[in-house]
């Protein structure tokens, strides 16, 4: 049966005309405007009108020579057929996509690959012409490497950052071509929840995309503040300083954040002759806690690095001269100090990318404080199928960000087992100085604050093999619960701690304890073995009643265990005899004992202890280094029993009480 009646008829003539003599003239086949759309859609997709049946000049092409279109046509023949593959065309080369992605950073590229993986169409826009995949401070990471691998000249740095460029590159490369991921060069602005406007990077007419999902993954930008100049020579952000070609002489940084201090040691090392951190408050990286900031202060202190501490900029001029070959800064204090040099890093904190991607446009979407795009926990807007990850939500990290673009992925495209899981509680942080600074968890301040009741232990690298091998400086501090043990916090500070603080992470996450940490083989001569060695000694302070010195604590606990050996014998509790116990130490009858009196005491039960070991031992026994003697009251809660003065008799001799002769 043909196209039927109501259809258009156009004669056409089917093959070559032969006009020699004595020819047959062939017959003119009748075909519709089904052909028409046919040649529109190409050979590749099958010769089949509208009708879904094969029309005349399909059939006689498939009989001339086959092609792949026509092959298909002829195993599905119906109008069915037609439609499947004129669709799945259209799918793979249409003005929609499943999902669109704005950014190629490390957020960007992971939702990307996650979807596509998925079997969906993915285009992903980005404006830089090469996508690395790499996150916004990976600079500063390519000048550390080359420093730590002593690159004296500026040729060097640039070869250890144009390798890692060239590196990241092939690796984002090979995904964007294994998931077959449409790469848009140019920049993306919303029209409204469902459509796009793209505008090609090379100038072009741009053009109009609608789309399923879409992912907003534009990362941040670097804050810039008055007084300071930007377009001035030797001038820069954390976003420009890629733009550098030399190695600072003098160096001023601007802030005592994360990224300043990152630049400050690099510079340093790669031979800057002078360096000077202007800071507006009295603390560096305040999320740190106390003790990492004090190391951290006293490590760049040590190396030569200056500390202005709550003091702002009141001026920034360029000087005479002054020339982007050879800049010449002078900047100018609040205090009236005036500090001259040849490059301004102004590392002021970092906001949300958002103006100039259309976010007007979308009723319902949100920016907060620091232009940070609102989402919750599924970095799902609100709005439509509009998700956002990365640094544009406050990610801060890439590896933060990477988990929030597969969430969102899996949110969207997934089975739904994402919403049982529970998501990471405590993320890793770490600060490439030189030494590295990592942490997870609760500071030590913030457990005070909370009013939490918990102990800390710290722990030197030189206390472990590996420590003792390498002689690299450095420590982990565990803070935990000081009746049940759990981990709180982890914080380290030396050489691989970006890499070792993942276990304590995973830890604090899991609410596992000290005890759950010695229960845990690590690898020999590494410094994962600080984990068992702070557990162990955190398990010990727990044992003493969240003992504040070790040896201190073990001291009273052999007086303990010799009275209780006494008691066993004359069938007593400890607690009963304390108070005659008490008597010996008070050798005065005062009411309390005095550090000489204790010294004293415990070198006639055959203990022998300095005066750095008794003045603990008040400590330990009184909770406070500004007593200088024990009370009565303090003397019985080192044995956790409350005040009872009722008389147990006569004073044995001290030998029998305490065991220890």
């Amino acid at each position: 049966m043909g196209c039927g009646a109501s259809t258009k008829v156009h004669e056409v003539v089917i093959g070559a005309e032969d006009k020699s003599p004595g020819a047959v003239e062939k017959p003119k086949a009748k075909t519709t405007e089904c052909d028409d759309e046919l040649r529109n859609l190409g050979s590749d997709v099958g010769k089949i009108g509208t009708c879904g049946t094969p029309c005349s000049r399909a059939q006689s092409k498939m009989s001339d020579t086959p092609s792949q279109g026509a092959r298909i046509s002829m195993r599905m023949g119906t109008k069915s057929g037609f439609d499947i593959v004129s669709h799945m065309k259209k799918y793979n080369r249409g003005d929609h996509y499943d999902l669109v992605v704005l950014g190629g950073g490390p957020a960007g590229v992971r939702a990307a690959v996650e979807a596509a993986g998925r079997g969906h169409r993915v285009g992903l826009i980005e404006p830089k012409g090469t996508i690395t995949g790499a996150p916004t401070g990976s600079h500063s990471k390519c000048l550390r490497e080359a420093a730590i691998r002593g690159a004296k000249t500026w040729q060097e740095v640039s070869d250890s950052m144009s390798s890692a460029v060239k590196a990241a590159s092939a690796v984002a490369s090979r995904q964007i071509k294994t998931f077959m991921i449409e790469v848009l060069h140019g920049s993306g602005k919303l029209l409204d929840a469902n459509a796009i406007e793209f505008s090609p990077a090379d100038g072009s007419q741009p053009k109009s995309f609608s789309f399923d999902v879409i992912v907003i993954a534009t990362g941040s930008k670097a804050n810039r503040f008055p007084p300071v100049d930007f377009g001035l020579p030797g001038v820069y952000d954390s976003d420009t300083i890629w733009a550098i070609d030399r190695i600072p002489k003098h160096l001023v940084v601007q802030g005592a954040g994360i990224i300043g201090l990152e630049y400050a040691l690099i510079f340093k090392k790669l031979g800057a002759e002078s360096i000077t951190i202007v800071e507006v408050f009295d603390k560096v990286v305040p999320m740190l806690d106390g003790a990492l900031q004090d190391a951290c202060k006293r490590t760049m202190t040590d190396v030569g690095i200056e500390f202005v501490m709550k003091t702002k900029f009141t001026k920034v001029e360029s000087l005479s001269g002054s020339s982007p070959e050879d800049p010449k800064i002078r900047i100018t204090l609040d205090s009236g100090r005036v500090l001259d040099c040849d490059t301004l890093l102004s590392a002021t904190g970092r906001s949300g990318t958002t103006k100039g991607i259309g976010i007007e446009n979308v009723e319902g979407l949100k920016t907060g404080r620091g232009g940070f795009i609102q989402v919750d926990d599924d970095c799902y807007t609100g709005v439509g199928q509009v998700y956002a990850v990365g640094d544009v939500v406050g990610g801060n990290l890439a590896t933060i960000g990477q988990a929030q673009a597969v969430r969102a992925m899996r949110t969207v495209y997934g089975s739904g087992l994402v919403k049982k899981e529970r998501g990471i509680c405590a993320k890793p942080f770490g600060i490439w100085t030189i030494p590295e600074i990592a942490w997870a968890g609760i500071t030590e301040e913030k457990a005070k604050e909370d009013g939490i009741n918990f102990g800390t232990v710290t722990v030197d690298f030189s206390r472990s093999v590996r420590g003792c091998v390498s002689q690299e400086d450095g420590f982990l501090k565990l803070v935990y619960h000081a009746e049940s043990g759990k981990l709180l916090g982890v914080h380290m500070f030396g050489e691989n701690s970006c890499d070792l603080i993942n276990f304590g992470a995973e830890a604090v996450c899991d609410g596992d304890t000290v005890y759950d940490v010695l229960q845990f083989v690590f690898p020999a001569v590494t410094y994962h073995e600080l984990y068992y060695l702070a557990a162990w000694e955190a398990k010990q302070k727990i044992m003493h009643r969240g003992a504040k010195n070790l040896k201190a604590a073990t001291t009273w606990q052999r007086v303990e265990i010799a009275l209780q050996s006494y008691c066993s014998e004359q069938g007593k509790a400890v607690k009963d005899v304390l108070h005659v116990a008490f008597k010996y130490f008070d050798a005065d009858s005062s009411g309390f004992i005095t550090p000489d009196q204790l010294r004293q005491a415990l070198q006639g039960l055959g203990m022998q202890i300095s005066d750095a070991d008794v003045t603990d031992m008040v400590v330990e026994a009184t909770g406070s280094a500004d007593d200088k003697n024990i009370e009565y009251e303090d003397f019985l809660g080192i044995f956790n029993v409350e005040v009872q003065r009722a008389d147990a008799g006569p004073m044995p001799e001290a030998s029998r009480v305490v065991g220890l002769q």
